[in-house]
């Protein structure tokens, strides 16, 4: 008879724990214990608790496999959290916080072997802020953390300036960016450091004298841009003789 009534006891535990999951009260709002599997599948999706409808303490997410996919720890009142995602590997793939369940600040993101492919900024959800993105070696056990470009952000658009580097740390490119477009004077380099080419921008297309140097340094080609066309032969002359009867200076 204590068989059955402790078999009882816990069918009625288990089935109380199972209806307590995924509630919602009169409200429509989350509370208590969630969870979700995959479709036609038995493999947790995510599990985690929520009060009055907004995530509280720690989220997990899983991949179909079972293996942790992300961990993400809200604050008490869920305007800040913690986020972690992992390759299936189990390597840390991107750490970065939100508040209020958007991205905020830098958030580090990381290649299957552990080593770091970029940072990036963030607010509100946006790029805003500065991108610094890494070589990746192809020796597995070089951890090192060589910058490949140095970018900026204002409000989702590259706003500023963008510098690019060789693998030994040379600068490649510099140049500025406004609201998304390249403006005003592009260097690019030789990996002996000499000026390879110099491109001129006018709101993202190539407009003024542009030159391109060979490893000495000396210049090899001289070409002429209007409005993102090549200029060249009587086209060129007729632009140059209208622009210095105006007084206009051919870059601007």
């Amino acid at each position: 008879m204590k068989v059955v009534l402790s078999i009882i006891l816990l069918v009625f535990t288990f089935s109380t724990a199972i209806a307590q999951l995924n509630f919602t009260d009169k409200q429509g709002r989350k509370q208590g214990v969630w969870q979700k599997t995959y479709p036609k599948s038995t493999a947790l999706e995510y599990k985690g608790t929520f009060k009055d409808d907004k995530p509280v303490g720690v989220f997990t997410f899983y991949y179909p496999s079972t293996k942790v996919k992300a961990v993400i720890r809200h604050s008490d009142n869920a305007v800040r959290s913690e986020a972690f995602f992992y390759h299936e590997n189990g390597e840390l793939m991107t750490y970065g916080i939100y508040r209020n369940m958007k991205k905020d600040s830098v958030w580090h993101n990381f290649g299957p072997s552990g080593r770091i492919s970029f940072k990036e900024t963030y607010k509100n959800d946006i790029l805003d802020g500065p991108k610094i993105v890494y070589f990746i070696s192809e020796d597995i056990n070089n951890k090192s953390s060589k910058i490949s470009s140095i970018s900026n952000y204002k409000n989702g658009k590259l706003d500023g300036e963008f510098k690019e580097y060789f693998d030994f740390g040379g600068t490649k490119t510099i140049g500025q960016y406004a609201m998304d477009k390249k403006v005003g004077i592009w260097q690019e380099y030789h990996p002996n450091g000499q000026k390879m080419a110099m491109t001129r921008y006018k709101e993202g297309i190539k407009h003024g004298w542009c030159t391109a140097n060979d490893e000495s340094g000396k210049e090899v080609s001289r070409l002429y841009f209007f409005r993102g066309k090549l200029q060249q032969g009587k086209d060129l002359e007729f632009i140059m003789k209208q622009m210095k009867e105006k007084g206009v200076n051919p870059n601007d």
